[in-house]
């Protein structure tokens, strides 16, 4: 049996492609696996999600033998920044000189900040089969009683990640 890297980029930086199985898109890694992937995250209409109950539930329907990847992933997210540019934007400009200063202020602070940080949690699956599907089918599922959300990631969706992973330049 091959040995596994923990936490190695080698399947994504020589991967092959993207496959459709069945309803999923999956991307082919270095060694022809297909590998499924879906974002975790608390459903903000649930104040009582309970994630590490839903890894575990998640976990132990888990086969002995099939691969599954927690990816923690952190990048900038220009998002917030931009919901509320355009906040500030629709203000009306004060005509007293002190509040417009402060105005203009706010406008350059907004556009120097650095970009806040967002993390992501992504599963990789390593599919092993069409028994695989079933259990992939019904993480949706598994996740959403303990308030958690199993988002598939389609392929652009994907292409998007990668790309940020390897060059976040390309934000």
């Amino acid at each position: 049996m091959e040995e596994k890297i923990v936490g190695s980029t080698h399947p994504f930086v020589l991967s092959k492609g993207i496959v459709k199985l069945r309803n999923y898109d999956a991307l082919i890694g270095d060694d022809d696996t297909k590998r499924l992937f879906a974002e975790l995250y608390a459903d903000p209409d649930r104040p009582d999600a309970r994630p590490k109950e839903a890894y575990q539930a998640l976990l132990s329907s888990m086969q002995p033998g099939w691969t599954l990847r927690l990816l923690q992933l952190y990048w900038p997210d220009a998002e917030p920044r931009q919901v509320f540019w355009k906040h500030v934007q629709g203000w009306v400009v004060p005509a007293g000189e002190g509040l417009a200063i402060l105005h203009e202020g706010l406008a350059l602070a907004i556009q120097e900040q650095p970009l806040p940080y967002t993390r992501r949690t992504i599963l990789e699956f390593v599919f092993p089969g069409d028994e695989g599907l079933a259990w992939w089918a019904g993480g949706s599922g598994v996740c959403q009683s303990f308030g958690v959300r199993f988002s598939k990631i389609s392929a652009a969706k994907l292409q998007e990640i990668i790309v940020k992973i390897f060059d976040p330049r390309f934000l």
